[in-house]
């Protein structure tokens, strides 16, 4: 089955401006003489006045005394009285201003939005989207649409990821990368490589050991990889940082290389030394797979082969696109940076509210065979494999059948074994309530009564033919219409 097409439109972020310049946090003697306000606790306040803070059992005013009024003694310290010691100033005598933090936590984040770097949409995979619909099928149950696609965003092996550069209408430029033998996406050509030569350098090479003159000279420490537990040579030799570059691309893709450097163990042990220097008698070559007329036979390192691939084989390592499709499993598996982390974010926006993905599978379901329709004009959309039917107002139907329905009628939302218990009795015999739920069974199959998973039963409304083809058109033009 093929998925339906991505639309990559995401909202534009709003920015919203937070003007400070009112909120007076600086002393009153900065912004000049305050203006007298009310002392009535149910008074209106002026705008920038701040409110009031008491302390003290006697709810105490905390600041200048107002037309000459008289405060009291003063309290500057434990035991202070009248006449007591006072903290001084700028601009003469004045009292201790130690502020009292009465005000709580402040509730303002100052974090910065997280900005993504791809338009991220989310599809059913097609196997797992086989499976599902065939219980959907069988149950006969009808399911609200946002639950069918939270049931798809549940999972991240249940879905097909498409991302696109968010500047690719724009700059012709902006494209991504996709690892050829694994489909990995990336944000960059050059981590597509990158990839690859860490994780699928044997499909392009075979690696031949050769016999070479060890190192001369003293030695005093060897760097280890705490990871792998291989030293990967002295820092004073010529080839240490190339060493450490391809050790870092084979073993450890995932760490940035800084941090990767500031792991390595120093170790000064001489054994140590000497089975770096045993192992440096050898050294990896590759030859290339396939090889064609013109190409080298052999390549000396990592580097040599990272350039080999890119100007002979790049068509089998990278490709590069506007938009890439991958799969959702290989999400778990992508490298720590902006580009999971963009996904992700999508990810948890949709399972929070999947609208966007909700249309985008609408043709998919129809396409399978599943009925959708709304409850209501503006009501929740529904998905199940059984049509739906209204009862006509010329229609009749037995009267065990009319019971059902009548029941439903005045009291909705009812579960199928209230429903048997409430027209057959509690006392009945099986035989009775067996004819009821067989009733019941026959009604949800013909589409006359809707069954939830929850196991809430309702019963279609009461639609002519003409009416009920309406608003199923009404339906598919908003459906069209919200794609």
């Amino acid at each position: 089955m093929s998925s339906d097409s991505a639309e990559n439109n995401p909202p534009k972020e709003k920015s919203f401006e937070l003007d400070l310049s009112s909120l007076g946090f600086g002393p009153s003697w900065v912004s000049g003489p305050s203006e007298k306000v009310s002392s009535g606790n149910g008074g209106p306040r002026r705008d920038g006045d701040r409110p009031r803070f008491r302390d003290g059992p006697g709810g105490e005013r905390r600041g200048p005394p107002r037309d000459g009024q008289s405060r009291g003694p003063r309290r500057d310290g434990p035991g202070a009285g009248p006449g007591g010691p006072r903290r001084d100033g700028p601009g003469g005598p004045r009292r201790d201003d130690r502020r009292r933090d009465d005000r709580g936590p402040s509730h303002y984040d100052d974090t910065p939005a997280f900005r993504p770097v791809v338009a991220s949409s989310f599809f059913p995979d097609d196997a797992k989207f086989e499976i599902l619909g065939g219980a959907m099928k069988k149950s006969k149950m009808t399911y609200e649409l946002f639950e069918v696609a939270r049931l798809i965003l549940d999972k991240e092996d249940r879905l097909s990821i498409v991302i696109r550069h968010l500047e690719a209408e724009n700059r012709p430029d902006a494209l991504l990368a996709v690892s050829v033998p694994d489909g990995h996406p990336f944000l960059s050509e050059g981590d597509a490589v990158s990839h690859v030569m860490s994780r699928h350098l044997d499909k392009f090479f075979d690696v031949v050991e050769v016999e070479v003159e060890a190192p001369k000279g003293s030695f005093l420490m060897v760097a280890k990889c705490p990871q792998t537990g291989k030293l990967l040579g002295a820092p004073t030799h010529h080839s240490y940082q190339r060493n450490l570059r391809e050790h870092h691309a084979r073993h450890c893709p995932n760490v940035p290389f800084d941090a990767f450097k500031g792991r390595l163990e120093m170790v000064r042990e001489q054994e140590q030394i000497d089975a770096w220097l045993k192992s440096m008698s050898t050294r990896s070559e590759y030859a290339p797979k396939d090889r064609k007329e013109g190409e080298p036979e052999r390549l000396e390192s990592l580097d040599a082969a990272r350039g080999f691939l890119q100007a002979f084989r790049k068509d089998l390592v990278v490709k590069t696109h506007p938009w890439v499709r991958f799969a959702g499993r290989l999400l778990e598996e992508m490298n720590p940076g902006p580009l999971r982390d963009s996904v992700r974010y999508a990810l948890e926006q949709q399972r929070a509210f999947p609208l966007d993905t909700a249309n985008g599978i609408r043709g998919r379901l129809r396409k399978e065979g599943f009925h959708l329709y709304k409850k209501g004009s503006k009501g929740i959309t529904y998905a199940c494999s059984v049509r739906r039917r209204c009862r006509d107002p010329k229609s009749t139907f037995s009267d065990p059948m009319a019971k059902l329905f009548d029941s439903l009628d005045r009291k909705p939302a009812q579960q199928a074994k209230d429903l048997v218990l409430a027209l057959a009795g509690e006392n009945a015999e099986d035989a009775a309530k067996t004819q009821v739920l067989t009733d019941l069974s026959f009604l949800i199959g013909e589409g006359y009564i809707a069954n939830l998973p929850d196991g809430r039963l309702f019963a279609q409304p009461i639609l002519s033919s003409q009416a009920q083809a309406k608003e199923e058109a009404a339906n598919d033009e908003a459906a069209e219409e919200s794609k």
